[in-house]
């Protein structure tokens, strides 16, 4: 079997992500360092793992089964889903739309619809759109969102999602250091230039 060139790239970006990840723990060596170092100045490792959660929505521990939350699906967004059980191959997971899927630690946010937070959604007439929660009706799982001009609907929990953060890659990163430094050093010249035009 032969990978092409975009899903070379594709395995390699996935094995970077995993790559600081430690078996079984599903904590990165730096976050682990993280709760070391809070545990050393007094603070329980179960208040900084909720802290760590928290800031970075992140799954520090695999979740109980019937636990909700919010996993990765094969189209790069996180839906809410319903944990069926936790393995050494992974988190297997129901998503409220009716499929399964093990993920991995990593692969999962904490669920909360919390009023303040933002998701997505496909609103009437505008396809997907970032909303506000207003609120969430967990008994019947259904979310009411704001679409930020003055509507106000409500939607199965089901059909929101969170969209992955982008993340820049080192490629754009060095193109935009090198961006930067350009216009430094145009400006620069510029500056001197004037100065010198002024002193003239």
């Amino acid at each position: 079997m032969r990978l092409t060139e975009d899903e070379l790239r594709e395995v390699f970006a996935r094995a970077e992500e995993l790559q600081g990840l430690v078996p079984g723990a599903g904590l990165s060596t730096e976050l682990e360092a993280v709760i070391e170092a809070g545990e050393q100045v007094g603070l329980g490792r179960p208040a900084m793992e909720r802290a760590l959660r928290e800031r970075l929505e992140f799954m520090t521990s695999p979740p109980a089964e019937g636990t909700q939350v919010f996993a990765l699906s094969a189209d790069g967004k996180f839906y809410a889903a319903e944990v069926v059980s936790s393995g050494a191959e992974g988190v297997r997971v129901r998503f409220l739309q009716g499929s399964e899927h093990v993920v991995t630690l990593d692969q999962l946010r904490p669920f909360s619809l919390i009023p303040g937070m933002r998701v997505v959604c496909n609103w009437p007439w505008w396809g997907p759109w970032t909303c506000t929660v207003v609120a969430y009706d967990s008994a019947r799982r259904r979310v009411k969102l704001n679409d930020g001009w003055g509507s106000t609907k409500s939607f199965p929990a089901a059909e929101v999602w969170l969209s992955r953060p982008r993340r820049a890659s080192r490629t754009r990163a060095a193109l935009y250091a090198k961006l930067l430094g350009a216009g430094a050093g145009i400006g620069a010249l510029i500056g001197t230039i004037v100065t010198a035009l002024a002193l003239g």
